[in-house]
């Protein structure tokens, strides 16, 4: 008989810790906390809150786990960030308070009250025409369809400061920005923005350089131009952007003697809006021997614009899809 009751007793704790309760009898998920009570009121006594595993940027720095997907939704609280790097999967750690990983960089659970926002992952769909995808990444993006051309992907990356990744797609001919567009539209990307060097630098060497079909061929990015089509008090009229509404990071260390420099990768003397008809952006093909040197990285694919769709000098058989995840 007191087998059976030793027995009974472990299935019992089996079953109990299917849902932990802390402070209440009655957990009604994994693991329920609630607060002390005294007969139905609130104990008064008691410090009240939860409290994550607290530790430094430097403390986390010198943890040799590598976090991956299986961490995803971890939480910490950073309570210094004096020491340690805020790179990698660390790039957005850069003040004390609650961060999570999202199985790719921690991510501030919330702003304190500085007012700072990250611009950079900000999508303006008014501007982009839509709303991107929350879950698409470029590993599951499908090949998208256009008419009268074969696609094939070739490349994918994550580029750690952001989070995001990246697809690039070749196609057999020629095809126009709107194209490019309306193939990342339907993947549930966009066109690929680049707001700091980092992310361009990161691109361009790790997914456009290797691939030998950028040689003779470039391809669409996600910066137009965007025009009222109204009166000349409309200013400025038009504009080029990124597509996404995003803004380029702002050089001061350049201490430009006329203006702040933003970044921007384009060709020397690019846009420049030749004939009055261009106002969409590709990458120049390797062969083209247009290079841009700036902080010792050298870019062999600068930026251009151009017509919509196309121009004979600078053939497009390829565009670059961004995700948010």
């Amino acid at each position: 008989m007191k087998h059976i009751y030793i027995l009974f007793n472990l299935c019992l704790s089996t079953l109990v810790l299917s849902q932990v309760g802390i402070n209440t009898q009655a957990p009604k998920v994994s693991l329920d906390i609630d607060v002390r009570r005294v007969s139905s009121a609130l104990d008064n006594t008691q410090l009240l809150g939860f409290q994550p595993p607290r530790l430094t940027l430097q403390e986390l720095t010198n943890n040799t786990f590598v976090y991956g997907v299986n961490q995803k939704g971890a939480i910490i609280y950073i309570t210094g960030v004096a020491g340690g790097t805020a790179t990698g999967p660390r790039i957005n750690i850069n003040e004390e308070g609650i961060y999570y990983f999202d199985g790719a960089i921690w991510k501030k659970m919330m702003s304190s009250q500085s007012g700072q926002i990250n611009i950079s992952s900000i999508v303006d769909p008014n501007i982009l025409g839509y709303i991107p995808s929350s879950t698409a990444t470029a590993s599951t993006a499908a090949v998208p369809a256009i008419s009268g051309v074969t696609i094939t992907k070739v490349a994918t990356g994550t580029f750690s400061g952001n989070g995001h990744t990246y697809a690039v797609y070749q196609t057999s001919g020629n095809v126009t920005w709107y194209q490019a567009y309306y193939a990342a539209k339907s993947l549930g990307g966009y066109l690929a923005t680049f707001t700091t060097d980092a992310e361009w630098q990161y691109v361009e060497a790790n997914l456009i350089t290797p691939l030998t079909v950028f040689d003779t061929n470039g391809g669409w990015i996600g910066f137009a131009k965007y025009s009222w089509n109204a009166g000349t008090a409309l200013v400025p009229n038009p504009e080029m952007k990124w597509i996404t509404g995003e803004q380029p990071n702002h050089n001061y260390a350049a201490q430009g003697t006329a203006s702040v420099a933003k970044l921007n990768w384009f060709a020397t003397n690019e846009p420049n809006n030749s004939g009055g008809t261009e106002g969409f952006v590709h990458f120049y093909h390797k062969n083209s021997n247009q290079t841009v040197v700036r902080g010792g990285y050298t870019s062999t694919h600068p930026w251009n614009d151009i017509p919509a769709a196309g121009s004979s000098s600078n053939p497009i058989r390829g565009f670059i899809v961004e995700f948010q995840q």
